[in-house]
């Protein structure tokens, strides 16, 4: 009887035991959650490394999305699962300048070229999809001009007609590869496309030999703005055996 007293009164104390183990473990596992809500919770946010988009509207656009105000949860969500948040940044990195600042490190991607609908300005990415509305132009982004298409819808890819969009897009993709400064695409029809630099026309004519024409640009710009403030350079009759280009006044 007094054995059984005594198992009795052990299995009580372990059980005591092991019930308060829990109750401190839950304790400290509180006071460690206390501790990083508290301690690391978000009163600043720093955003380097852009060039278009401004500070606000890419703290704003984290806030809408997935955000908890906490540099330390905020640093792990970004390393997880990579949020790029607008259509043109192509990579963000967060990390904690103290405990309570997120530094915010932004990587933009190329707008390819921008085209006029309904009293905007639609910015396309490299893969022809309509991507931002705005009502302002940005700098270094050529504007696409002489082109029909059906309505925009942002997202979606540009509907175009005829086979212009891999024109642009191959001319785009040149404009960036050799550092030029065009302001304007614009098609008569397909086979007749002049480039605007400044009070410069560029005919390019059709888009045959497009690499070559391309890479040639800067110099001769280069040339002909020594001696002349505006003009023509024509581009026509070039192929990549004969370098065929004329300037006119």
């Amino acid at each position: 009887m007094n054995r059984q007293l005594r198992l009795i009164k052990n299995t009580r104390k372990r059980k005591l035991h092991k019930t308060i183990f829990w109750l401190c473990i839950l304790c400290i596992l509180g006071l460690g959650g206390v501790c990083v809500v508290a301690g690391f919770s978000t009163k600043k946010i720093e955003v380097t490394g852009n060039q278009t988009y401004t500070d606000g509207e890419i703290i704003r656009a984290i806030q809408e999305k997935d955000y908890v105000p906490n540099t330390l949860v905020m640093m792990a969500q970004n390393r997880l699962f990579g949020q790029k948040y607008l259509p043109f940044i192509e990579n963000i990195t967060m990390s904690i300048g103290d405990t309570h600042t997120l530094k915010i490190r932004v990587k933009e991607k190329l707008r390819s070229g921008v085209f006029e609908y309904m009293n905007e300005n639609v910015y396309f990415d490299s893969e022809g999809i309509a991507q931002e509305s705005r009502n302002y132009r940005f700098a270094g982004v050529p504007v696409v001009t002489g082109v029909k298409f059906s309505k925009m819808v942002l997202g979606k890819k540009i509907p175009v007609q005829g086979d212009y969009f891999n024109t642009i897009l191959s001319i785009t993709e040149k404009i960036s590869t050799y550092g030029l400064d065009i302001s304007e695409i614009h098609f008569e029809n397909e086979n007749d496309i002049v480039l605007l630099s400044g009070r410069f026309e560029i005919y390019l004519g059709t888009s045959a030999y497009l690499d070559g024409k391309m890479s040639r640009i800067a110099e001769v710009l280069e040339a002909v703005s020594k001696e002349h403030k505006k003009g023509t350079i024509d581009m026509h009759l070039y192929t990549d055996e004969k370098d065929i280009i004329t300037f006119h006044k």
